[in-house]
């Protein structure tokens, strides 16, 4: 029975923590869908509708180490409610902003929110999972990515499109709220605070860390294998976000469809990601032997193809088909790489680590929007747009290559045995 309990625990922490990151997500590619509208009405470029996205990931980026040391300082729990208060603040100002600065401060106010949110996610996950299901916990856990951007961007598109691009930035906070307060009642960031006991399948790893005299960020940023991840994921996410943002309006300006249509097929191809998420963590932890490398190589390759075939003009059919293996790929790598903090760290250092990873991915949102808006003015056609995704991807394919995986003690859980 105690078993079970543990389990179960660990199962609602886990559904609950999906719930508030997926609207978190409802909240920040809700802009994507509406950046025709917002151009017609502000009479802006595609350049500066990218500049509002990078303003957003100016302040993601500077609050990402702050994230994640509040994290392990406070516990994840703490750090995602508040950051999901100030990221609905950020959307409703947003809302009512009738001037390109208006929207550029709300924007930066969303982005300081957003920053606390995948950084905490990940340390409350691997808090209730021991380390033999990690990829797999993870894995399932990063489908609210795909079902969040999914859905915000569909009903941003159906939004706009019916009741004013405005619209797009009430609704998905009012959402949020709900779910941050049932989060808040409900979870707790480790087994202890609900009785149970912590797993101990890192004691001498944590026992390592702990007798080290040097700051949290010192251990982290000490860690080379940590650098090179971090590069990996600065290309991987530059795509990632870039596909995001403009995926919306390159079908509606490429092949003449209304924004809601636009924004339905966009989120229709981000569904694969679903299945690729949690197949790519167990995978991981059970054929791979908790060896992510692998499965990170064949991602980013697939990803590389697939971009660069996309600058391709070709028909519909072919590109929706194109766009689902993007939509496949721009979400499995995720899984693997953010595993490597609680990997190669510990989850006692998850926090830090995670949030020195996310500095480097969100400084590739800051500088992909913006760029792939311009390149995409300077040529005028989307296809130049991909054509530079599937370089940015490739590149990233090569440096997985450096990635130094070591193989670190499972251990035993101690007192308790997991039982889902």
């Amino acid at each position: 029975m105690r078993h079970r309990t543990v389990g179960s625990s660990a199962n609602q922490i886990l559904f609950m923590t999906w719930l508030l990151y997926g609207t978190y997500y409802i909240g920040r590619f809700n802009f994507s869908p509406v950046i025709p509208l917002l151009r017609a009405e502000l009479e802006i470029s595609n350049a500066q509708a990218g500049g509002l996205m990078a303003v957003f990931f100016l302040a993601y980026t500077i609050f990402q180490l702050p994230a994640g040391y509040l994290s392990d300082r406070f516990g994840p729990r703490k750090v995602l409610s508040v950051g999901a208060l100030v990221s609905i603040f950020g959307n409703l100002i947003f809302s009512q902003g009738s001037s390109y600065t208006t929207l550029s401060i709300a924007q930066l106010i969303n982005g300081m929110g957003q920053a606390a949110g995948w950084t905490s996610a990940v340390k409350l996950v691997v808090s209730w999972f021991p380390k033999s299901r990690r990829g797999t916990a993870i894995g399932l856990f990063a489908t609210c990515v795909t079902a969040g951007s999914s859905l915000g961007i569909r009903l941003s598109g159906f939004m706009g499109d019916h009741l004013g691009w405005r619209s797009s930035f009430i609704i998905p906070p009012l959402m949020m709220a709900g779910v941050a307060l049932t989060f808040w009642i409900l979870v707790r960031d480790n087994p202890s605070e609900k009785g149970l006991s912590d797993f101990e399948d890192e004691v001498g790893l944590e026992q390592q860390f702990k007798n080290d005299t040097r700051s949290r960020l010192a251990v982290v940023l000490s860690n080379r294998t940590m650098w090179v991840v971090a590069l990996v994921y600065f290309f991987f996410v530059y795509v990632q976000f870039g596909c995001f943002v403009w995926i919306p309006t390159f079908l509606k300006e490429s092949y003449a469809m209304s924004v809601d249509r636009a924004s339905t097929v966009s989120s229709l191809i981000l569904l694969p990601g679903l299945v690729a998420a949690p197949l790519s963590g167990f995978l991981s932890d059970r054929i791979f032997q908790g060896r992510r490398k692998p499965l990170i190589l064949w991602g980013m390759a697939i990803l590389s193809c697939s971009t660069f075939l996309l600058s391709f003009r070709m028909d519909i059919v072919i590109v929706t088909l194109l766009l689902s293996v993007v939509g496949l790929t721009i979400i499995a790598p995720d899984v693997l790489l953010a595993a490597y903090p609680s990997d190669l760290l510990s989850r006692k250092l998850s926090g830090t680590a995670m949030g020195f990873l996310t500095t480097f991915t969100s400084t590739a949102g800051i500088i992909a929007t913006p760029l792939s808006g311009k390149i995409a003015d300077l040529f005028q056609t989307y296809e130049a747009v991909f054509f530079s995704f599937g370089i940015v991807a490739f590149s990233g394919t090569v440096l997985t290559f450096f990635i130094n995986e070591k193989k670190t003690e499972k251990g035993k859980v101690s007192v308790t045995r997991y039982v889902s």
